[in-house]
């Protein structure tokens, strides 16, 4: 913050302009259309236009129960909705400084300063939010003034946004004026919306961002369907891609390749501020819209070069891999309340989802990326983080079956691989942690619940199915198989490998008793012989197979 105060009207303004809110609806909208220099006949200039905006933007909330606010259909009745509208178009900021101001303050204050069309973009927006759900006459007069006068508000918005690509909180309001409101195929409401979650400094303005492009990307989502369908948007969906890479990162200057690389360069960034904060709702959208962006720029081939950068991209996978080894433990320490724990929960699971989702999706659209995306996980610390978090992982339904999956995947890419890419994951293998806890949390599954269901050639099992909890061990020690030292690796004779792999339970912290169970003679006849898909058979298989 500057430390400067701004001034913009007094208390005592405050007063009389509710009162003439009430008694004159009509003097206070002919005031908020003032131009320079101009005076009503009751003598109101342009200094009463913030006073009389305040006062309306405390009547457009008003409405939010189920009766409407009578000030606030005098008002409309009166033109407010016109002349707000009006407003957004053309209202600008006059600012006014003591003499001899630093000038360092007055660069910070004007930082500080909202946008001039933000407020009676925010009375619009309540207003909106407090339309019923059969809107009534006044609810029909401001939507249709709304769409009459729209698509010229965003396009002052889009070319003039102000301060709010700054960093600073006091913006976050201004961020999330646009999402309750309208939305044209034809106007510039998605670049503004995904221009203003580029920017956004906290979790509301994020989340609140997302949420609406999410909900357009996909319009059979509950919240939207009714929407969508009325207005007729579903032909849209496909266009959503190009306009949302337009709002992060204007075509003017780069190519869609790098507009998706600018995407991708702002989610990171949106993960990375979930890392240091422990936010765990945060990163969940931010996981939700990747998945939805991936699903929609995948379809029909709308936007391939979108999965191609969201493979190649390094420091995206950084801050996920970083996110998902801060899920080790409590964000908030050693104390943790039941729904903290749950959203760090979710937050695995999407991590989890979202890797096996991409390298799954990569074996099908492109195959050839398959072995440098691998490279970037041993490279950005995949194994490490999963190392860390794998005992939290096999206790969450589905989550053996997403295990299975990536190392089935793996073990695939890795047969093929090149040298450097297998001298790499000799360098990163083996990983007796991962291991040993995959075969622990086998070991007490059955113990508790029996041997796992006999896997059918060509069938998919259910993701809560048991037998993925005895695969994932299986594939699993495949990859370590493969990162062996060749020498070890080529033998005919596999008993120096079996003989390492026989100690893996010991390092597990689980029953004691039933690790004694599993001897060495056991271990060595079923070691990658359990009935288990053919990984062939794995890469068949769709992802609503598998999800």
């Amino acid at each position: 913050m500057s430390g400067a105060q701004t001034l913009t009207h007094t208390p005592e303004q405050l007063v009389q302009w509710r009162e003439i809110a009430v008694s004159n609806p009509g003097r206070l909208v002919r005031t908020l259309t003032l131009g320079p220099g101009r005076t009503t006949q009751k003598g109101d200039t342009q200094g009463d236009i913030f006073p009389a905006l305040e006062v309306v933007c405390e009547i457009s909330k008003m409405g939010r129960g189920d009766e409407e606010s009578a000030t606030w259909v005098a008002l409309v009745n009166a033109g407010i909705d016109e002349a707000l509208c009006k407003n957004v178009c053309e209202m600008v900021t006059f600012l006014n400084t003591l003499p001899n101001m630093p000038k360092e303050i007055l660069e910070a204050v004007k930082k500080e300063l909202p946008s001039p069309y933000y407020r009676p973009l925010e009375v619009l927006c309540n207003a909106a939010c407090c339309f019923k759900d059969s809107p009534t006459s006044t609810d029909r007069k401001v939507i249709n003034t709304l769409r009459k006068n729209w698509a010229i508000m965003m396009e002052r918005v889009w070319r003039e946004p102000e301060n709010t690509l700054e960093s600073h909180d006091s913006h976050i309001r201004e961020r999330m004026v646009i999402p309750h409101t309208l939305y044209d195929p034809s106007d510039l409401t998605i670049q503004i919306i995904a221009r203003h979650w580029k920017y956004s400094t906290h979790t509301v303005d994020a989340q609140l961002t997302i949420s609406v492009l999410s909900g357009l990307l996909n319009p059979d989502h509950p919240g939207h369907v009714a929407y969508v369908r009325t207005n007729n948007l579903e032909s849209s969906v496909a266009t959503l891609i190009g306009k949302i890479y337009n709002g992060v990162s204007p075509p003017k200057t780069a190519t869609k390749p790098k507009q998706a690389k600018s995407l991708l360069a702002a989610m990171t960034d949106h993960l990375l501020r979930a890392t240091s904060k422990g936010d765990g709702r945060l990163a969940i959208t931010q996981f939700q819209f990747l998945s939805l962006l991936t699903t929609v720029a995948g379809k029909d081939g709308t936007e391939p070069e979108f999965s191609r950068c969201v493979l190649g991209y390094a420091p995206l996978w950084n801050a996920i891999f970083r996110l998902l080894k801060k899920c080790a433990k409590p964000f908030s320490g050693s104390k943790e309340s039941e729904v903290e724990k749950g959203l760090r929960l979710t937050v695995i699971q999407s991590i989890v989802g979202v890797a096996a989702s991409a390298l799954h999706g990569a074996t099908f659209e492109n195959p050839t990326l398959c072995e440098p995306f691998i490279r970037i996980w041993a490279n950005e610390g995949f194994f490490g983080a999963l190392e860390e978090t794998v005992e939290i992982i096999v206790q969450i339904t589905g989550m053996p079956m997403q295990l299975t999956r990536i190392g089935a995947i793996l073990e695939n890419v890795l047969s093929m691989a090149t040298p450097p890419t297998l001298q790499l994951y000799c360098d990163q293998f083996p990983r007796w942690r991962i291991l040993g806890v995959l075969i622990q949390h086998d070991i007490d599954l059955q113990a508790a619940s029996g041997h796992p269901p006999q896997v059918v050639t060509g069938v998919i099992e259910p993701r809560d199915s048991t037998a993925w909890d005895h695969m994932a061990w299986q594939v699993w020690g495949k990859v370590h198989y493969l990162c062996f030292d060749p020498e070890i690796r080529d033998l005919k004779d596999h008993t120096r490998v079996c003989t390492q792999m026989v100690a893996l339970d010991a390092i597990c912290k689980g029953n004691r008793s039933a690790q004694a169970k599993m001897t060495q003679p056991q271990v060595q006849e079923t070691m990658f012989m359990l009935p288990m898909p053919a990984v062939g058979e794995l890469g068949k298989a769709g992802l609503e197979d598998l999800d």
